[in-house]
C-alpha cells in the first residue's frame, strides 16, 4: 500500500519541479540578452553614408575611381561601429547630358563647358586596420557646399571635431577652385569638400565595434539635445499641418551618469504645425514640425515635445531657423546687388560721348558693359553693332533683373529624406509644466 503513495508523491514532486523548470526557462527567454562587444555589428540597409571628397576629382569617365572619407561617426545602438574619417571608395557610375536650356544659359554666360549631371556609387569600406569590405550604395550627386544652420545663439550642428579628423577646404582651395570654373572651357569637377549621401543597399556587416559609449552627457534639467535625420522628406509647398514626420536617432543619448537614455535606431513621429509655401513678391516658405513620440528599440514608447533646434543644408537652399523652430528660405542679400549694378548700367548707356571733330565715340568698353548686363559673353559682342542696340539690351537685363529678384514667388522650404537635424528634447510632462 505505501508503494503507490510513495509513487504518486514522487510524481507530484516531479510535475512541481517542472513547473519551476519550464517558469524559470521563460524568464530566461524574457529577460534582456546583454549586448556582447565582441560581436560584430550590422548597420542595416537604408543608412546614408555621407561621404566627403578630400581632394579636387576631375569627372572624365563612367568607371573612373573616386574616394572620400566618412563625415559622420555611424552608430549601432549604444556604440560607434564605423568612426568618421574612414575612407570609402568607389566609382563614376553615371555621367549624363546637358539640358538644352542649361546648355544656352551656360554660353550666354560665357561657360561653354557647363557641368553635367554625375552620380557617385561606393562600394568599399577600408578599415583602419587596412581590410576592405565590400558595400553597395544607391546613385548620389554631389553637394558642393554643405552648410550648418542652427537657431539663433545656439550651437550649430556641425561635425564633432572629436569624431573627425576632417577639415574643410582652406581659401587658397576655394579660390583656385572657383577661378578654374571662371575659364570660358574648363574640365569638369567636383570641389574638395563635395559631400555625397550614398544609401546603403544592403545591410553593412562591420567588425567587433568599439565599447558603448559613455557621453556625451545629457543635461540634469532642461531639454535633451538628440542627433537625427529625417525619414519623411519635406516641403513648404506639398506639406500640410498634420502631415506626419517621422525621424530616427542616429548618435546614442547619455545620462549624467552614464546610463543610457536614448539609444541609436529610436523613432521620432511627429506632426507638421505650420506650412507656408512660397509666394510672388519673392516671399519665401516656411515650415514648422514638431515631434510627439519617441519609440525606444525594445522599449515602450515615450510622450515627447521636440523642437528643430539645427539641421544640414545645401548653401544654395539659403535655409535659416527661428526662435521657435520653424524653418524659413531666407533670401540672400546678394540679390540686391546685380539689379543695382544693372540699373546703374542701364543708367550709364544713354550716356554718349563726342570726341573733338564731334563724332560719336564708340565706348567699345561702355557697349561691352551694357550687352553683358542683357546677354552676356553673347550680349558684349552684339552690343558692339550700334549704342541703341547696347542701351536696349542693359534695359532689357536691368526689368528681367528687377523681375527675378523682387516680384517672381519666393523659394520654397525643401529638407529631403536624410538630411541629419538636431532636435530639442524633453518629457511632454515637463513641456507642460514649463507652459503652466
Amino acid at each position: 500500500m505505501r508503494l503507490p503513495f510513495i509513487g504518486l508523491l514522487q510524481s507530484g514532486w516531479l510535475f512541481r519541479g517542472s513547473i519551476v523548470l519550464l517558469t524559470m526557462a521563460a524568464a530566461a527567454q524574457d529577460a534582456p540578452t546583454p549586448r556582447d562587444p565582441r560581436m560584430p555589428a550590422t548597420i542595416p540597409a537604408g543608412v546614408p553614408l555621407r561621404v566627403v571628397l578630400e581632394r579636387r576629382t576631375p569627372i572624365r569617365r563612367v568607371g573612373e575611381p573616386i574616394r572620400g572619407r566618412l563625415l559622420d561617426s555611424l552608430y549601432v545602438y549604444d556604440r560607434m561601429a564605423l568612426p568618421a574619417g574612414s575612407l570609402v571608395e568607389g566609382y563614376v557610375a553615371e555621367i549624363g547630358g546637358i539640358p538644352a536650356r542649361k546648355r544656352i544659359t551656360g554660353i550666354l554666360s560665357g561657360n561653354f563647358t557647363p557641368p553635367r549631371q554625375a552620380a557617385v556609387q561606393f562600394n568599399i569600406l577600408v578599415l583602419s586596420d587596412g581590410s576592405r569590405l565590400p558595400l553597395q550604395t544607391a546613385l548620389s550627386g554631389g553637394t558642393a557646399h554643405c552648410v550648418a544652420v542652427a537657431k539663433r545663439g545656439s550651437q550649430p550642428p556641425g561635425r564633432d571635431r572629436r569624431q573627425s579628423a576632417l577639415q574643410a577646404p582652406g581659401t587658397m582651395a576655394r579660390l583656385k577652385d572657383a577661378l578654374l570654373e571662371r575659364f570660358p572651357y574648363h574640365r569638369q569637377a567636383w570641389r574638395a569638400g563635395t559631400l555625397f549621401s550614398g544609401v546603403l543597399q544592403k545591410p553593412l556587416r562591420v567588425p567587433a565595434p568599439t565599447a558603448p559609449l559613455t557621453g556625451p552627457a545629457a543635461a540634469e534639467s532642461g531639454p535633451m539635445g538628440v542627433s537625427a535625420r529625417l525619414l519623411t522628406p519635406l516641403s513648404s509647398a506639398s506639406a500640410r499641418r498634420g502631415t506626419p514626420v517621422e525621424a530616427v536617432v542616429t548618435r546614442p543619448q547619455f545620462s549624467a551618469d552614464h546610463h543610457l537614455l536614448i539609444p541609436e535606431g529610436s523613432r521620432l513621429h511627429g506632426e507638421v504645425v505650420e506650412a507656408r509655401p512660397a509666394r510672388r513678391l519673392h516671399r519665401s516658405g516656411k515650415l514648422l514640425f514638431v515631434f510627439r513620440r519617441i519609440d525606444p528599440p525594445g522599449d515602450a514608447a515615450r510622450n515627447v515635445q521636440g523642437y528643430l533646434e539645427g539641421a544640414q543644408a545645401d548653401f544654395s537652399a539659403h535655409l535659416a531657423i527661428d526662435s521657435e523652430g520653424a524653418v524659413r528660405a531666407k533670401s540672400p542679400n546678394s540679390r540686391f546687388i546685380f539689379p543695382a549694378i544693372a540699373v546703374a548700367a542701364a543708367g550709364l548707356s544713354l550716356h554718349q560721348d563726342y570726341n573733338s571733330a564731334g563724332v560719336p565715340d564708340q565706348d567699345l568698353g561702355g557697349r561691352a558693359e551694357s550687352g553683358a548686363v542683357g546677354l552676356g559673353l553673347i550680349g558684349a559682342l552684339l552690343a558692339q553693332a550700334s549704342h541703341s542696340l547696347a542701351s536696349s539690351m542693359a534695359f532689357a537685363g536691368a526689368g528681367f533683373s528687377i523681375y527675378t529678384n523682387f516680384l517672381t514667388r519666393g523659394e520654397d522650404v525643401v529638407l529631403p529624406a536624410n538630411t541629419p537635424v538636431e532636435i530639442s528634447l524633453k518629457p511632454a510632462r515637463e513641456a507642460a509644466a514649463g507652459r503652466r
